[in-house]
């Protein structure tokens, strides 16, 4: 079925300013709700249900749809559909929060749209990855064999009912502390059922997005309330955050929680909340680490007297150290706990892996890698500390949120060694805080451009058969994917520059980004 003449009709209904043909904001977000839980059902539910796969292992997009264009275009066709709907959705919710009528109703149509998506997506099968897998699996290393998944790994169990779902069985945990202590507990609660075990950990995911919608909410409604519905809506509705979450349960949303209960923490003016929160945010993923700084620095600024400050570091550094020391006890053996070393040899999708492979042939594997790896990781430090100036100056409420964005996009786009699409809900929760403009827009973009990851490469780079070679793919893998978002921030900046001598005075935002108009 062509769906893109039923949008166009769709759009006559909910776009701003229509006067043929309006319907009220909260029966237009409701109209669009339905038809996302349409396309959802029909795109994916159905083809691709936990019950229409019968949970057997191994089963993703690209082995389904292997041979098969008219399945490859009906994966395409729902991707796209939901992005319009997506698209509209976010108009009818920008209208609304300019409007003065009560908005309520329309409140209450957004969430019911969001339950219902999210309630058909938990019943998908994980077709985008295996992680949740790999998850349960190390989950029950601890919770039922005993073992250490930061030392042991799933293959010494091959009776293990998940043992043939693991996409990394050799591997030990790619994860925090905090989070294998929340995968034991989830396995605890799941048994031995495989479809019980699935719909926890999914269940898991859920309530982290739950919590996430609701600071969301929080945050906006008390410093930016016209801009609350919209930003909701940019974040909970998004695509990707959906189909990652509910759909192939990926823990990423935990971390956007701990990012945005730093931020909510910070509104408070609970200082070292706020760092525990991102502490804590670190221990499932380091990422939320890099933030670190520019929340000392914003929170430091706004205690003024040194006393104060001294204060605060003191109760934070304590508090810290408990955290830490509560998470990694139970699993510290010594060693390269955390597989840091490994890190540093894993590259794909990415600028750094498309970078490595062309190098490889004159430095080798082990020296390209290290100096790809080294490099990334300084001028992420660098705009780490370009950042943190930046939150030590700026006095008001969305100087963190501002920074923080910043250094998750330099990092997704320019030093993510390993990138992947779930990685971008890290950036959606803090783009969802921010007004309009160019650094909000290249956070839904990318979100947009690496959804199509997959499809790119399986769909029409690769087309089944052995593996092309590791130079080939790679060094079309990132820029097939990123490019769209390099090519925009590119033009943001060669934008700015021109505007520049006219404006001497302009204080960029960013060290890499991306003046809004």
């Amino acid at each position: 079925m062509n769906i893109l003449p039923a949008l166009g009709i769709l759009h006559r209904f909910v776009r701003p300013g229509a006067r043929r043909l309006a319907l009220p904001a909260w029966l237009s977000l409701g109209l669009l709700g339905v038809g996302s839980v349409a396309v959802v059902w029909l795109g994916l539910i159905q083809p691709y249900s936990l019950f229409a796969l019968r949970l057997l292992p191994q089963r993703t997009i690209p082995r389904l749809t292997k041979d098969d264009p008219v399945a490859q275009a009906g994966f395409v066709l729902t991707l796209a559909a939901l992005s319009a709907l997506y698209y509209l959705a976010w108009r009818v919710c920008r209208a609304a929060s300019q409007a003065p009528a009560n908005r309520r109703p329309v409140w209450l149509a957004l969430v019911a749209s969001l339950l219902a998506l999210n309630v058909a997506m938990l019943w998908l099968y994980p077709i985008g990855a295996a992680d949740i897998f790999d998850n349960i699996a190390r989950g029950r290393l601890t919770a039922v064999y005993g073992r250490n998944p930061f030392y042991d790994t799933p293959q010494a169990y091959p009776r293990d009912p998940f043992r043939y779902y693991v996409a990394w069985p050799d591997a030990t945990s790619a994860y925090g502390p905090l989070w294998e202590l929340m995968a034991a507990g989830a396995s605890r609660l799941a048994g031995d059922d495989r479809l019980a075990n699935v719909l926890v950990f999914k269940a898991l995911g859920l309530l982290f997005y739950s919590g996430s919608v609701g600071l969301l909410a929080l945050i906006l409604r008390r410093r930016a309330p016209e801009r609350a519905l919209q930003g909701v809506c940019l974040f909970a509705w998004n695509p990707v955050v959906i189909y990652e979450t509910a759909g192939n349960g990926h823990n990423d949303i935990a971390v956007a929680f701990f990012i945005l209960l730093a931020l909510w923490a910070l509104q408070r003016r609970w200082f070292t909340p706020a760092l525990l929160a991102l502490l804590g945010g670190a221990l499932i993923k380091y990422i939320p680490a890099l933030l670190l700084p520019v929340v000392m620095a914003y929170s430091l600024r706004a205690l003024g007297s040194g006393r104060s400050r001294w204060r605060f570091l003191a109760v934070s550094s304590l508090a810290g150290a408990v955290l830490v020391l509560l998470t990694v006890a139970p699993f510290w053996r010594g060693g390269d706990m955390f597989a840091l070393a490994r890190r540093t040899t894993l590259f794909t999708g990415s600028l750094p892996a498309a970078i490595q492979v062309n190098l490889e042939p004159a430095l080798g594997q082990a020296v390209s890698q290290r100096s790809v790896a080294v490099l990334a990781a300084f001028l992420t430090l660098v705009v780490v500390g370009r950042q943190t100036w930046r939150a030590w100056h700026a006095p008001d409420w969305l100087a963190p949120v501002r920074a923080a964005t910043h250094v998750l996009l330099f990092y997704l786009l320019f030093a993510c060694l390993w990138f992947q699409p779930w990685y971008t809900i890290w950036a959606l929760a803090l783009a969802a805080l921010l007004p309009e403009g160019a650094v909000a827009r290249t956070v839904v973009l990318l979100s947009y451009a690496a959804a199509w990851k997959t499809i790119i490469f399986d769909f029409f780079l690769y087309r089944g058969g052995p593996l092309p070679p590791l130079a080939w793919r790679e060094s079309l893998l990132g820029p097939a994917t990123l490019g769209l978002v390099w090519f925009y921030v590119g033009y943001r900046l060669l934008r700015r520059a021109r505007r520049a001598p006219a404006r001497p005075d302009a204080l960029g935002p960013v060290s890499i980004t991306l003046r809004s108009p």
